[in-house]
């Protein structure tokens, strides 16, 4: 029994420790994650449901089905009185006599169902119902893409931070190199103080950029978390190969959700439009009423007989004077088709032109971070030779220190320039996948 409480503690902290660490190995991986647990999907699932309950209502609603059921319970304290010709009972002509009718409790019950058999309006409700739910949905997927693209760019800033935190570590490494020898010549009376400072304070400031680069991976890390609503105190652990990929020429963007959506807003316009002008048409409506009445002067409810009455009717309502709301609300809508169709006419091309730019900044940021990365080699082989010429008494301390921080500075550079042609990549997919 101990051993297996043991046994059982141990599990609970290992699911613990897992429960308070995330690991990503891709950005496919991150994207999965957020589809389960972001709050911008979770807010359009329900504006999703909210859509389609708000079609089907809009069906239900074209029939305007109505069934009200009342019961009601009199108690005449008091009996009308009417005045009846007399003669009726005998009397001289020309007089009244006063009469009492009705009993004193009077109970009634009544169910008036009614549908109506044709109505326009409510019918072209249901086109306008069903256009509002896809232009939701295109809004959604919108969403998605500007969320994703988010996520990417926080993604990938963590990867080039990550990236320049490894590159400016093995700087420093160099530089304490670099300060060693300066202070050795020194002791040798070869190098003079000031060398050393510069040594120094090299090291330091590389230090400064080292702690500057770590906030900044925190920061990412915090956006990211936000981002994809995770637990602020949850570890974040981002896990990707730091090599480049080659350049996919083939890599064309196919995204056209602008278009999609001033398409359906557009449908939705004209659905609106002919729901509006169709109110001005006849509507025709079943009406009917079934009742029971029990009247008595004992109490209600005494068992006395109940009456039953019943009809059932048609009913054709025509607007003759029109509504002045109605008649505006056509005109607007008028005019709002016409935007929709000027918005629909330039979202094609915005898409168009939208996914050019995604190839050539894909384009552009590729041979950016290729070049970068080839100048930073170039530099790299230039420290390591102007280091051998240095240590043979040739070249001087300040060259050489210029030539080590445009090492480091330019091997930075292309680590971020790597990130920022992921990032373009990444969004041409983005773009391409969300539709």
């Amino acid at each position: 029994m101990r051993q297996f409480l043991i046994i059982f503690l141990i599990s609970c902290s290992l699911t613990a420790g897992a429960q308070g660490t995330l690991s990503f190995r891709s950005l496919n991986e991150v994207f999965t994650y957020a589809d389960a647990h972001s709050v911008t999907f979770k807010n359009a699932t329900q504006q999703v449901l909210m859509n389609k309950y708000q079609t089907l209502a809009a069906k239900l609603d074209k029939w305007k089905i109505k069934g009200d059921a009342n019961l009601t319970s009199t108690d005449n304290t008091k009996l009308g009185v009417t005045f009846i010709p007399a003669e009726i009972f005998g009397g001289p002509t020309g007089t009244y006599r006063q009469v009492t009718f009705g009993q004193q409790y009077v109970t009634a019950a009544n169910f008036a169902p009614q549908f109506d058999i044709l109505n326009p309006f409510a019918m072209a409700q249901v086109k306008t119902a069903r256009a509002s739910e896809q232009v939701t949905n295109v809004t959604n997927l919108l969403n998605k893409k500007s969320l994703y693209e988010s996520v990417a760019g926080a993604y990938y800033n963590i990867l080039s931070y990550q990236w320049q935190i490894k590159v400016t570590k093995n700087s420093l490494d160099n530089a304490d190199t670099l300060t060693t020898i300066m202070v050795n010549k020194q002791q040798e009376g070869i190098a003079r103080q000031q060398d050393v400072n510069n040594a120094k304070a090299n090291q330091l400031s590389i230090q400064d950029k080292l702690q500057q680069l770590e906030v900044n991976l925190e920061e990412q890390y915090s956006s990211l978390k936000l981002l994809c609503d995770i637990d602020p105190n949850t570890t974040v652990q981002i896990e990707a190969p730091a090599d480049m990929g080659n350049f996919d020429a083939g890599l064309t963007a196919t995204g056209y959700l602008t278009q999609l959506q001033s398409e359906w807003q557009l449908k939705y316009q004209e659905a609106d439009l002919r729901a509006n002008k169709r109110w001005f048409l006849p509507t025709v409506t079943l009406f009917s009423s079934l009742g029971w009445q029990q009247n008595t002067n004992n109490h209600p409810f005494d068992g006395s007989r109940w009456i039953n009455s019943n009809y059932v009717g048609v009913k054709l309502v025509l607007p003759i004077f029109p509504d002045v709301g109605k008649v505006a609300a056509v005109r607007y809508d008028r005019i709002n088709v016409a935007i929709a169709r000027n918005n629909f006419e330039h979202a094609a091309r915005q898409d168009s032109v939208n996914n050019q730019q995604l190839q050539l900044e894909y384009q552009k940021a590729f041979k950016s971070a290729r070049l970068a990365g080839e100048i930073a080699a170039l530099k790299e082989d230039s420290y390591y030779k102007n280091l051998n010429i240095y240590k043979e008494g040739i070249l001087s301390a300040t060259d050489l220190f210029t030539a080590f921080n445009d090492w480091l500075n330019n091997s930075l550079n292309a680590v971020s320039q790597q990130a920022n042609s992921d990032y373009a990549k990444s969004k041409i997919m983005i773009n391409n996948i969300v539709k």
